[in-house]
């Protein structure tokens, strides 16, 4: 029996539609491509305004912290062996961007929940002359083997963690922990900011963040966004912890 994901993406193909449409209620990867996560953003959230507008590029908070930080990114460049992933990765644009910062590597990885959106995803990726891979897989039982060689140095959760049910967030916790070794850096990009009721997207904010991971991972560096570098429209944050 298709999913509910998997049956939008079947229609689209039917009509003739290439550019893929992605649907917060697939698995709970939110993402502001579909008129289905904009209303539902402007239901629960009313005074976010129309101005926020359709990302078609990787949130350039991340562009511009990967190529001006200083420490851990030229190391991992080094070692030409970067282990990076992207829950709810969809067409891949922050894939692509890692692919671009670690050239060397081949282990930065994508997840999605349908082959056609990992089709999509990897036809990007192909463009781009990207090495990054996109995966048919459920961020929540996606595993590596319990070796720290083959754990992620990177994990990007961008829209991710704010279409996941509250009663979820300890499981994301969780598997930060488990996905990562001690160095690893958790990147999120925290959006939408408020105090608002409902969704999905779920209201989050720095302190949240903070205390879901405070038990593994330290803050290395929360910077406030600025504002012509939204993705927006709206205020964010991009919190990077490591792994204690």
């Amino acid at each position: 029996k298709s999913t509910r994901w998997e049956s939008m993406w079947q229609n689209e193909e039917k009509n003739g539609e290439s550019k893929p449409k992605f649907d917060c209620n697939r698995t709970g990867t939110f993402c502001f491509f579909c008129a289905c996560c904009l209303m539902n953003l402007l239901t629960v959230a009313p005074s976010l305004s129309l101005s926020v507008s359709l990302t078609t590029t990787t949130e350039p908070a991340l562009v511009h912290f990967l190529a001006n930080n200083a420490s851990f990114v030229p190391e991992l460049q080094k070692t030409k062996s970067a282990r990076v992933l992207v829950p709810g990765c969809g067409r891949g644009y922050a894939l692509e961007t890692f692919s671009r910062t670690f050239f060397e590597s081949e282990n930065i990885v994508g997840l999605e929940v349908s082959e056609t959106a990992r089709n999509a995803c990897e036809a990007y990726q192909s463009e781009n002359k990207s090495k990054a891979k996109c995966v048919v897989e459920d961020f929540f039982t996606h595993g590596v083997k319990n070796d720290d060689d083959k754990k992620y140095d990177v994990i990007y959760d961008c829209t991710f963690l704010c279409a996941i049910q509250p009663t979820q967030r300890h499981m994301w916790a969780e598997q930060m922990q488990n996905l990562t070794k001690k160095g690893s850096r958790v990147i999120s990009l925290v959006f939408p900011l408020g105090d608002f009721k409902g969704g999905p997207p779920f209201a989050l904010s720095p302190e949240l963040v903070k205390s879901l991971l405070q038990n593994d991972f330290d803050v290395e560096e929360l910077i406030q966004v600025p504002e012509d570098m939204w993705a927006r429209g709206r205020p964010e944050y991009l919190y990077v912890f490591i792994r204690k």
